[in-house]
């Protein structure tokens, strides 16, 4: 039934409604339609079916076009348009609703609309909105209107003209009522005036198109002289819906001042341009306050290689003071491991796609663990800590991931109540950052207004992501923890070690041989076996520092030298190869590190020259009825 409605809103439709409901009233007969008319009569009346908004017509359409030229040279136009529209007897219209165009030529026109009322001068009411490229009068009450109805609107404009070098003139090139409409017009006229001050500068050609857009069709544009002033009419009739009249006055070229449409030529250019400066000089400032005041403490004047791990600080402290949180898993792993902690198992597995080899971490003890290392250990082996808890290191393990992520933050956390870093959010950052944010801002909006006014081509886009680059830059580069005294130290220390392991055998075996290096190794003789634990010791730093494959060549060097096996690796193999026991740590300590990086995403966190048509003018626009 809701359906049956609708169609009966369509006029075509509820034509041949009635024109069926009349035959079937012939042919039952007039006693059956004596009754229906009683019937009819006990209802009352069948009212009208309310149709379309836009089926009405205008009787007529009268334009006045009073061209001008402002003190600095742009032209101006006053514009009267005075619509009659004749709406059906029934209730189905409350107004209409006119479209002006904001833009000629690309540029804005500063349309200001200053009155709307009936013919009598009384005001209507009305409501205004935008979009891209119109101003949307709606002139409607709540009220419904019917038969014969005047709207006139009255509106100002500026850069009406423009210079066509295909014709050599200034133009007046203008669409009056516009090519949107979806009523027809009875009688079409306009009126264009040029005052005085500019008549001499008129060519003499003049032209006047009607039809849809594109039409080419000519209509008759008349001059003639009211004292100094030159008074241009035209007179159309019968226009179809979406026809459109053009005319077109042809000026002396440079007649009126050109639309500087230069960068710089408006104020909200200016702004922008400073704001980008401004913010690249915030950005400066972060640079000079990163230098001076963010940097490291000093550390070592000169770096002397170490060979045993740091004393006093553990791995994942090691991994945040080095930047290398994103291998600290890996190298936990493998630093629980040579303190016979956990054991490491590597098992082939029948894997068409991905990887071939799964790795396994079996605990043994979390004795000799310290607090934060411990808790490092309930995240692998759940918080009883069982010996012999067996855990798989799986690619997409997103609960292990999350959960070592934790452990980074809270080792964050420890390295500044622990004395290695120092906080860096202080209030001149915040200051920098505020600015360069505002002034982005600033500069965004102002942008935005020259392109809008279509200044300076594409320029006005293209620095609003220079200035998101300065703030990006200004909240990188301000914000920064230092390393204190104590974090230097270590750093200075973990780079010593990376020295070290980078030296060749010869240098090593020399160092280790060194009374200093007796000293501190305990190792004054070639054995290898001593050689083996200090190797182990250093390699969980080795797979922080990314040289694991190496280092683990080295070792497991010595360790078919002497005819042994780690014991906290399993390999695949039953007999030891070094290079395959290198190659083995060197992809373990990749998986881990990639999986396991603590630094998840998934936690927290011209008409003149001949080839003019209707439409092709500044101007026009369209409307229909509410």
């Amino acid at each position: 039934m809701n359906q049956f409605a609708r169609l009966l809103r369509i006029p075509v439709f509820g034509v041949l409604v009635a024109l069926a409901l009349a035959v079937l009233a012939a042919s039952i007969g007039a006693a059956p339609a004596a009754s229906a008319a009683g019937a009819a009569s006990s209802r009352g009346a069948l009212a009208a079916v309310p149709g379309d908004v836009n089926d009405f017509t205008f009787a007529s359409f009268d334009a006045r076009y009073d061209l001008g030229v402002a003190d600095d040279g742009h032209s101006t136009l006053d514009t009267t348009e005075t619509f009659v529209a004749e709406f059906p007897d029934f209730d189905q219209n409350h107004g209409i609703q006119r479209a002006i165009p904001l833009r000629y030529q690309g540029h804005p026109t500063d349309l200001t609309l200053t009155l709307v009322t009936d013919a009598t001068g009384a005001p209507r009411e009305y409501s205004t909105e935008t979009d891209d490229e119109n101003l949307i009068v709606t002139i409607a009450g709540d009220e419904f209107v019917h038969g014969e109805q005047s709207y006139v609107l009255h509106y100002t404009q500026r850069d009406v003209t423009a210079y066509f070098p295909d014709t050599d003139d200034d133009e007046f090139y203008w669409d009056t009522n516009g090519t949107l409409w979806r009523q027809p017009f009875a009688v079409h006229t306009t009126t264009t005036t040029v005052p005085a001050g500019l008549t001499g500068a008129l060519t003499g050609s003049n032209a006047c198109f009607v039809g849809p857009e594109g039409s080419g069709e000519p209509c008759t544009i008349e001059q003639s002289d009211d004292g100094d002033v030159a008074v241009f009419t035209t007179r159309n009739e019968n226009l179809a819906p979406g026809d459109n009249v053009t005319i077109g006055i042809a000026f002396e070229p440079h007649t009126f001042a050109e639309r500087d449409t230069s960068y710089l030529s408006a104020a909200s250019s200016w702004v922008q341009l400073i704001s980008v400066i401004l913010a690249f000089g915030a950005v400066v400032l972060a640079v000079v306050y990163r230098i001076l005041g963010l940097r490291d403490a000093p550390g070592r004047p000169v770096i002397v290689p170490e060979y045993t791990p740091p004393p006093g600080a553990d791995l994942l402290i090691a991994s945040v003071v080095m930047k290398k949180t994103s291998r600290a898993a890996a190298a936990s792993f493998v630093d629980y491991a040579v303190r016979h902690n956990i054991q490491i198992v590597e098992q082939e597995q029948d894997a068409i796609f991905g990887p071939k080899t799964a790795y396994w971490l079996r605990l043994l003890t979390w004795q000799g663990l310290n607090p934060s290392e411990i808790e490092f250990a309930r995240v692998l082996f759940g918080s009883e800590l069982t010996p012999g808890t067996w855990r798989e290191l799986k690619k997409n393990d997103t609960t292990l991931s999350k959960s070592v992520y934790a452990v980074m933050q809270a080792t964050k956390k420890r390295a500044f109540t622990e004395g290695y870093l120092r906080s860096g959010v202080r209030r001149v950052g915040g200051l920098l950052l505020a600015l360069t944010i505002v002034l982005a801002v600033v500069g965004v909006v102002s942008g935005l207004n020259s392109a809008n006014d279509d200044l300076g081509g594409g320029l006005p886009i293209l620095l609003i992501p220079v200035l998101v680059v300065a703030v990006l830059a200004v909240g990188a580069i301000a914000f920064r923890n230092p390393l204190t005294a104590k974090g230097a130290e270590l750093r200075d220390y973990i780079r010593g070690v990376e020295m070290y392991i980078d030296w060749a055998e010869e240098d090593r075996y020399k160092m280790l041989q060194s009374p200093e290096g007796a000293l501190k190794t305990g190792i004054n003789a070639p054995d290898w076996g001593q050689v083996v634990k200090l190797y182990e010791k250093l390699l969980p730093y080795a797979v922080l520092l990314g040289q694991e494959t190496e280092w683990a060549k080295v070792l497991g060097t010595y360790y078919e030298s002497l005819g042994s096996q780690p014991d906290w690796y399993g390999g695949s193999s039953g007999t030891f190869n070094a290079y395959l026991f290198a190659s083995s740590i060197g992809a373990m300590s990749t998986s881990a590190a990639s999986s396991y990086s603590g630094s998840s995403s998934s936690s927290s966190s011209g008409f003149s020259g001949g080839g003019g048509f209707s439409g092709g003018g500044g101007g026009g626009g369209g409307g229909g009825g509410v």
